[in-house]
């Protein structure tokens, strides 16, 4: 699912109300928009290169070479509370250990001098999230509610997945109506860390998995990566207009594994973040059990499933 909306159409809680009373609870201990404008199309480009299948391919390639990561970085996330018709921005930021495993598994540890203070995990088919200090465990069904209530960004453990590893989360495209453009001069956004970098191809074309959505893709040249033609933005959009998600990519990092993002901007339902990387390894060996949550002793269980928080100890 990409809709805050149940099969049924039914109404269903906002993920970023949910996404309130645990993550900025939690990460609160640990001590703690549109597209940039782009630049020209560099003339070296071969047309070819910037074909809606080219264009694919580097994703795909890019997918394929980048499986695994261990990180540290900070990840900071802004939620929109909305109480009526007054919105209230509430901002977390701190510094993060990250495991990342290709397609939907992930765990993130929010760390302060005291040790880990919130640790959340997904196997892709289960999520957990562990505040000590409360001796509390969340634990449900890994979904985009879920999820959003876990690390604030309404989004699939798969598409998490791919944002870590710095990469567009895009779905199977239907290329036979795709079509490429490529935005007027421009001041171009500097490799330099302090922001994403501008496209300079787009790629634009439907999901396969809902028609009625258009996906764009845009890339660059990233400089501090030995020039790699890479993905630096991604955007999901209803055919109502509306913005699924949004992620663009910067600070590229040369690696084994090629061209990495160490910058990534998300922007979801209700939400923003921006991750910014440390130390990084590349395609680690991560055993699969380090995607699990294990429950303290002593330690009380709150069921995250459904749209809703609720004390597994409640009657259904």
């Amino acid at each position: 699912m990409h809709r805050n909306a149940s099969a049924s159409g039914a109404a269903i809680v906002r993920p970023a109300s949910l996404a309130l009373p645990i993550l900025l609870a939690a990460l609160s201990l640990a001590g703690c928009a549109g597209v940039a404008q782009p630049g020209a199309v560099r003339p070296s480009r071969a047309e070819d290169e910037s074909s809606p299948a080219a264009l694919t391919a580097i994703v795909a390639e890019r997918r394929a070479a980048l499986t695994s990561l261990r990180a540290t970085g900070k990840l900071q996330v802004t939620i929109d509370a909305r109480r009526g018709d007054e919105i209230r921005r509430n901002r977390v930021r701190a510094s993060q250990a990250i495991l990342v495993q290709g397609p939907a598994s992930f765990r993130l540890e929010a760390l302060s001098p005291f040790g880990v203070t919130y640790a959340v995990a997904s196997d892709g088919r289960e999520i957990a999230v562990l505040i000590p200090s409360e001796g509390l465990v969340y634990r449900g069904s890994a979904d985009l509610e879920t999820v959003a209530a876990a690390i604030g960004v309404a989004a699939t453990p798969t598409d998490i997945t791919a944002l870590l590893l710095g990469l567009p989360p895009a779905p199977p495209l239907d290329l036979r109506n795709a079509w490429i453009s490529r935005p007027g001069p421009g001041a171009t956004a500097p490799d330099d860390g302090s922001t994403a970098l501008a496209p300079t191809v787009l790629l634009h074309a439907t999901a396969r998995d809902d028609p009625d959505d258009l996906v764009v893709l845009g890339f660059a040249d990233a400089p501090s990566a030995d020039g790699a033609f890479v993905p630096v933005l991604y955007e999901r959009i209803t055919g109502s207009g509306d913005l699924v998600l949004r992620a663009r990519f910067g600070a590229f990092r040369s690696t084994a594994a090629g061209a990495l993002a160490s910058r990534v901007e998300i922007r979801a339902t209700d939400s923003e973040a921006v991750l910014t990387y440390g130390d990084v390894e590349v395609n680690p060996a991560i055993e699969p059990g380090r995607f699990a949550v294990t429950t303290p002793a002593g330690a009380r269980e709150i069921r995250l499933d459904a749209g809703a928080v609720t004390n597994v100890d409640d009657p259904a």
